[in-house]
């Protein structure tokens, strides 16, 4: 049985907390808050001192590329972002010109890609679409979603997931073990009965089993491969946004959030950033390769 255990890693309240990150170079956590434009970051031998930058455009996904040097999806396109300096330079854009559109959940995948989901700002229908940028190129790869989230991988077996919120639905992709690339097309790896419940954020262990953060729904879901769920861990924020593996060994696990309207004890907690004990095959994100 897991005895898993969760504290307060970070008690800054975010309006929308997202993309938890650990960088393995540095041992800090890196997460954003969306609607307020801030990239923070936090030691984990000092976490009661948390660094926040305000940035020049919506952020909402990152990733790290060396020592120095994250990866930012952003509303206007790809950028590099130098921790140091705060310099932002621009690799791509990415729907730049449409105004009523932002980029939303991303990670690297372990080819050296990084994949980056957009939406309308509104999750008009239909709109929301996944793109891989990868040796240089920015790939189009799925279309037709609303909000696009959940973006994660599993080399081992050659898959990728996704999840559409406004569906309830995650799905899974094969990939060329070479490359990355997408072989075939996409399938329903589990769909939620419940169709108010929102998959947001997950990430991959080393075992292939899925840990999601569920919006509104006030946990995080352990899935296996073959879709079986493992664990549920309650946790007191009603809605989590997304998980990362952190610490030496990815034996911890980040998880974001977001404010919620509520009138109950807990609402000190909600927006804040967790940190979850007890995990046992954690694994820490690669790098993205420029």
């Amino acid at each position: 049985m897991a005895d898993f255990k969760t504290i307060l890693f970070s008690k800054v309240q975010n309006q929308l907390g997202e993309s938890p990150l650990w960088h393995p170079i540095l041992d800090m956590l890196f997460w954003v808050d969306i609607n307020k434009k801030l990239l923070f970051c936090c030691s984990f031998d000092e976490p009661e001192k948390i660094y926040s930058v305000e940035m020049p455009f919506i952020v909402t996904a990152i990733a790290w590329h060396d020592a120095e040097h994250l990866i930012l999806g952003t509303e206007l396109g790809i950028y590099r972002y130098n921790i140091n300096s705060k310099f932002t330079e621009l690799i791509i854009e990415l729907e730049s010109n449409e105004l009523n559109r932002r980029s939303n959940d991303g990670r690297a995948d372990p080819w050296g890609g990084f994949w980056l989901s957009t939406m309308d700002k509104s999750a008009e229908k239909g709109q929301g679409k996944v793109y891989r940028y990868y040796n240089k190129k920015l790939e189009c790869i799925i279309t037709d979603l609303t909000i696009p989230n959940g973006l994660c991988f599993d080399k081992n077996r050659s898959r990728g997931y996704y999840c559409d919120s406004f569906t309830s639905c995650i799905y899974q992709l094969d990939l060329d073990d070479i490359t990355g690339e997408v072989v075939g097309t996409e399938k329903v790896f589990y769909q939620f009965s419940n169709t108010d419940i929102d998959p947001d954020g997950c990430v991959i262990d080393s075992k292939g089993n899925l840990w999601l953060a569920v919006w509104g729904m006030g946990c995080v879901m352990c899935l296996s491969p073959d879709a079986e769920l493992l664990h549920t861990i309650k946790v007191n924020i009603l809605n989590p946004t997304c998980t990362a593996f952190g610490g030496k060994q990815g034996e911890l696990l980040f998880v974001t959030s977001a404010l919620c309207e509520s009138n109950n004890d807990l609402q000190n907690v909600q927006g804040t950033t967790l940190q979850i004990t007890g995990i046992k095959n954690g694994q820490l994100e690669p790098p993205v390769i420029l």
